[in-house]
């Protein structure tokens, strides 16, 4: 059940490390399959989802309430690929979907942005001025993005596990490493690692079904599991809004039993009493 999560830069050659890595371990490999599956499970053109995970939130967009059901969408399809194990993603979201999990094998691929330029020139027919543009402009909305979504650099060494530095065209080499790495005793899974991804991906599907269901779509609340047991914690202007929560988690396969920890807040404030 290993995860190999792989983060990649434009021009890094990521993808392609990845479909041979998932090969060499007969794992299965998912990377546009995770904007596919959120989509036809939920609804939402796969452009749309596209939007939202690779490009920069402007300000407003981060309080927007469309765009984070989306993105529950997206984690969603996520943990369900990430709950059967024996997996390589490419998703520049992965390693920090899977950032506690034990067995998983947290990768970015990088290199310099001269050598991904030139990679983009020749895979895209661009001149120089062009495909400089293309990867400073896909850089500034991934760290965005990631910023955004995680609260982190991506560029930071500190976040992964292992960071390749594609500059040499040692493909074969970048294979072999991170097939050893993948099947190196630290990254096998425990009963208590397998336990901590079935809690993730469980959590991760009632957040879904709650911004799938018209009575809760709108309802921003924290959901976490624990071997079925599933805790909503949110701030609401009645109980009962975070009960029609629950009603709705209730009916997600996996879910033993659910509680509610809610801080009410009054419709009208009186204001102080003078």
């Amino acid at each position: 059940m290993t995860i190999v999560a792989i983060s990649r830069e434009m021009g890094s050659g990521g993808y392609e490390i990845g479909a041979a890595v998932a090969k060499a371990l007969s794992f299965d490999y998912v990377n546009r399959q995770i904007l596919l599956e959120a989509a036809h499970a939920h609804g939402v053109p796969e452009a749309t989802l596209l939007d939202v995970v690779e490009r920069r939130p402007s300000l407003w967009e981060r309080f927007d309430a469309e765009r984070r059901r989306y993105l529950t969408f997206l984690e969603a399809a996520y943990y369900a690929f990430a709950e059967r194990g024996n997996l390589v993603t490419a998703s520049r979201s992965g390693p920090f979907f899977v950032r506690d999990v034990r067995h998983a094998l947290k990768v970015r691929i990088m290199a310099p942005v001269e050598v991904r330029v030139r990679r983009v020139m020749a895979h895209e027919s661009l001149d120089q001025k062009a495909a400089t543009a293309k990867v400073r402009a896909y850089d500034r909305e991934m760290s965005g993005r990631i910023d955004y979504l995680f609260g982190v650099d991506w560029t930071q060494p500190e976040n992964y596990d292992l960071v390749i530095n594609t500059t040499d065209d040692a493909w074969e080499f970048y294979t072999d490493l991170l097939v050893a790495a993948a099947r190196h005793p630290r990254y096998q899974p425990t009963p208590e690692s397998r336990q901590k991804v079935r809690d993730l991906s469980l959590a991760a599907q009632v957040r879904a079904a709650i911004a799938t269901d018209p009575g809760t779509q709108r309802l921003n609340v924290e959901v976490t599991a624990e071997a079925g047991r599933v805790v909503l914690t949110g701030i609401v202007f009645s109980p009962a809004v975070l009960e029609a929560a629950a009603d709705v988690a209730k009916r997600v396969p996996g879910v033993v039993s659910v509680s509610c920890e809610t801080v009410e807040i009054p419709r009208v404030y009186p204001g102080p009493i003078m």
